[in-house]
């Protein structure tokens, strides 16, 4: 940064500094993101005329994967190039030096290495049109109108169709999409946050949002007349998806237990104008940062595929389809020491779970500190009054009816009894006063969702579902 202010520290700490309760690991993770088998990746150029792959663009993005300290890619392509894939293994980019992952004799992910001691990241196969199936165990035959067919499926019985093929099914831009379409297409997760949502103008008009304030808001970073880190653009033009976080809620309080995911959904095609510190503005070491999932994975268990990749592949994935994880805004830092959990006699559920109403069940949220080096400038080894984050959660329930309230509300920890049935999930909001000395003075500062957690069912004692629910409400 120009001018005297500190470095940015554009390198995330590794994902141990997120920390993770009762014997977890935490592993980063991004469920939305292209590359050169999506048509309009790489500046809408993946392929050259000669139908070869554009290695530059996929080096930049392999790259960037290692620099985020990712722990588990789920890739997400288009349909136009993705038939070309016929099998898992295309469909990953295998390149020298990557480790296939089997499970049952079958590719299902590989590993790339980052080198300087890290373990690398795990990929898994993926696509994205209407609806996007994740972490395919095996790929469709037949021709390429066929298999273009079976990945645009957009109508009732097309996630049963993906999850036959081993996929975990997600709704990206919930945004766009009414609540009737998405309790049709009946999706594992939806999208509850991606960039695209505040800066594209189709997805900001499908909110009620100007359709270029975004460019009002990012015009700054490129006429450079502000100070700002060019990797906080995304401050000044962000906004909370609303719209898909109703949907969500909607489909929590019908009794359907949908996860929240977020994603930068990063395609290196948009913005290719070089901003202050040389890079692009939607390279993929910019954005990939800016919107992880932080899984909980289980790490000291063994099971019938003993130890190694498989097993690490087959735990990550366990993870995403429980829902056992929370999306973070990493854009404003890295958060440590997070947790939400049920407590209660039975023992203890996590994020994710469904469990029947009993008497002495508490919901507690520990709030997290900001780790790593965009902690404060102190890291930068700089003097500073930089302040410290103003950081809150708010646990909401979502009650039968579709009512949604505010249990607790605290700048501490919570700790409240169930009050209950419904659904109970965690927002964290941050004024991120630490960014304060990499803001150069620009007025951005105010409270932005940080942390997403997926909710805790509690149902009726009867365990009977919503029925239950409204019963033992009354």
């Amino acid at each position: 940064m120009s001018g005297g202010g500190p470095s940015w520290p554009d390198t995330l700490p590794p994902a141990s500094a997120i920390g993770a309760p009762r014997g977890f690991e935490p592993v980063r993770a991004v469920m939305h993101v292209h590359s050169v088998y999506s048509h309009d990746a790489c500046d809408k150029a993946p392929f050259d005329d000669a139908g070869r792959q554009n290695e530059a663009c996929l080096a930049r993005f392999r790259r960037a994967i290692c620099t985020a300290q990712l722990g588990a890619v789920f890739l997400t392509e288009h349909d136009r190039y993705m038939v070309r894939a016929d099998s898992i293994a295309d469909a990953l980019l295998l390149r020298d030096g990557d480790r296939p992952i089997l499970v049952d004799g079958s590719v299902r992910a590989s590993r790339i290495g980052c080198g300087r001691g890290s373990a690398g990241a795990l990929l898994f196969a993926g696509a994205e049109n209407q609806l996007m199936p994740i972490a395919f165990d095996s790929l469709p035959r037949g021709s390429d109108e066929e298999r273009r067919a079976f990945y645009d499926a957009d109508t009732a019985g097309a996630a049963a169709a993906f999850r036959s093929y081993g996929a975990v099914v997600l709704l990206p831009h919930a945004e766009d999409e009414p609540l009737a379409t998405v309790a049709a297409l009946d999706p594992d997760g939806i999208e509850i946050y991606n960039p695209h949502a505040n800066f594209a103008f189709k997805h900001r008009v499908h909110q009620g949002l100007s359709r270029f304030g975004a460019i009002a808001a990012i015009l700054p970073f490129y006429l450079r007349t502000t100070r700002a880190h060019p990797d906080l653009a995304l401050l000044p033009m962000f906004r909370a998806n609303r719209n898909a976080i109703d949907d969500w809620d909607a489909m929590l309080a019908s009794g359907r237990d949908p996860f929240g995911f977020g994603a930068s959904d990063a395609h290196e095609n948009a913005l290719p104008w070089k901003m202050a510190d040389g890079d692009r503005g939607d390279s993929y070491e910019r954005m990939l940062p800016w919107v992880t999932n932080v899984l909980l994975v289980r790490a000291a268990e063994e099971n019938s595929l003993g130890v190694g990749d498989a097993r690490r592949a087959v735990a990550v994935e366990d993870a995403v389809r429980q829902g056992r994880f929370y999306v973070v805004i990493e854009a404003w830092g890295t958060p440590a020491g997070f947790d939400f959990r049920l407590e209660g006699p039975a023992g203890i559920a996590e994020m994710g779970s469904a469990v029947a109403s009993e008497p002495g069940q508490r919901l507690v949220v520990d709030l997290p500190r900001v780790a790593g080096p965009a902690a404060g400038p102190a890291a930068d080894g700089r003097d500073s009054d930089a302040a410290p984050a103003d950081i809150r959660a708010r646990l909401y329930r979502i009650g039968p009816g579709g009512r949604r309230t505010i249990v607790a509300e605290s700048s501490e920890r919570i700790d409240v009894a169930v009050p209950g049935p419904g659904a109970y999930r965690v927002e964290v909001g941050i004024v991120p006063r630490h960014l304060g000395p990499w803001l150069g003075g620009a007025d951005y500062l105010r409270e932005v969702p940080w942390i997403y957690a997926n909710p805790i069912r509690v149902r009726g004692p009867a365990g009977a579902g919503p029925a239950a629910d409204r019963a033992a409400a009354r």
